[in-house]
């Protein structure tokens, strides 16, 4: 299928996941009202408020952005470049989602069920990475908005990218939905031509097993909680470029774990479980998209890959906070505090992965020249 038949989806699937991240941007300021505090709780209102709020355009109600500090008749300049930020996060997210789903949906599209399904998860994970940069690019604008963006720029950096990632897990699945609802609707009944190599399924459990080694290695290693320590205190200095530890972890620990400590071996086994289900489901993921995918690339590939680390990452992190949440009174929401968090790292490593099973199956697929025919000597 060509680019020019999927860049329409892919636009509507921009266009309503940036509609919807608005939508519950612009109630920010209505979950701060008695009605919805006494509804959900003072707690679990504020914990909505900090999740709608990275969202919002309206200016938040602070004497920051009217008179701030040290700076004294420039509050308006503040919220001006406030508003920049927002307007640079909705554009990057416009922008940066069909870059992603447009070879998506170019290599998957197709009849079955399967394929449908295997569609909508993989642009359900690019839609929530594709929110992850568009924060990140408008980052600096909101550091900016803040006043103070001379002291500790990093780690303010690191602190305005990791917001504003929980409201896309179900705006990018309502989007994903939509995108693949449309591309059956206007899929043409032609039959596409037959791929020249098919991977066979040795070479696919090859591709997927080496591209999870890479994600369990980032998992295992770099996301011990000795190793963040050493990431978090191993660079120094001074000036305003001090202190990268927290933007390094940012883009390098898929979690967090420890070494069991005491009697808590069985709870420790029962948090390792969502690690287990990262690695299975990106195993699955890289297994299905040799076999689905009309071409190997890389690029298509590679997006495969990073959504179906991201997806893990975002069911390890649910069984995460339903394994803290008790039966407590204090409601689910206050519980889901690290939903989204290794995002970005997903991206890099998924990246990683991917680029190791398509080099594995563009190798082991390569077809191979023919013998030359040997001519047999007739007797006279």
């Amino acid at each position: 299928m060509t680019y020019r038949r999927v860049l329409g989806p892919a636009l509507f699937g921009a266009l309503l996941m940036a509609g919807l991240l608005w939508w519950a941007g612009s109630s920010a300021h209505a979950l701060g009202l008695p009605g919805a505090t006494r509804f959900f709780g003072p707690d679990q209102a504020n914990r909505l408020v900090a999740w709608t709020m990275p969202w919002s355009t309206d200016a938040p109600t602070s004497a920051q952005f009217a008179d701030p500090a040290g700076a004294v008749g420039h509050g308006a300049d503040y919220a001006a470049l406030r508003e920049t930020a927002m307007r640079v996060r909705y554009a990057a997210l416009v922008l940066l989602y069909p870059c992603g789903a447009l070879p998506l949906l170019r290599r998957l599209s197709g009849p079955g069920a399967r394929r449908a399904a295997v569609c909508v998860a993989a642009l359900w994970g690019w839609g929530i990475t594709a929110a992850m940069l568009a924060v990140t690019v408008s980052a600096p604008w909101m550091v900016a908005s803040g006043g103070s963006a001379a002291f500790r720029l990093l780690p303010r950096l690191a602190s305005a990218m990791s917001q504003g990632r929980e409201l896309p897990v179900g705006a990018a699945l309502v989007a994903a939905a939509a995108v693949t609802g449309l591309m059956s609707l206007l899929r043409r009944e032609d039959v596409s031509p037959p791929r020249p190599v098919v991977p066979t399924a040795a070479t696919a459990r090859l591709a997927a097993t080496l591209g999870t080694t890479v994600v369990a290695l980032a998992l295992v290693v770099l996301s011990n909680d000795r190793v963040a320590g050493r990431i978090q205190t191993g660079f120094g200095g001074g000036g305003r470029l001090s202190e990268p530890g927290d933007l390094l972890r940012q883009w390098v620990q898929l979690g967090a774990w420890a070494m069991p400590t005491g009697s808590d071996t069985g709870r420790w086994l029962l948090y390792r479980l969502g690690d287990v289900a990262l690695l299975v489901l990106v195993w699955w993921g890289l297994r299905l998209l040799p076999v689905l995918l009309d071409r190997v690339t890389y690029p298509a590939y590679a997006l495969g890959a990073v959504a179906a680390t991201t997806l893990g990452v975002e069911v390890s992190e649910m069984w995460s906070s339903l394994l803290s949440y008790q039966g407590s009174t204090a409601g689910p929401l206050l519980y889901y505090v690290s939903l989204g968090s290794g995002v970005s790292a997903a991206l890099v490593f998924g990246v990683l992965a991917g680029w190791v099973s398509a080099l594995t199956v563009r190798l082991r697929t390569r077809p191979q020249p023919a013998a030359p025919a040997v001519v047999q000597a007739q007797p006279a």
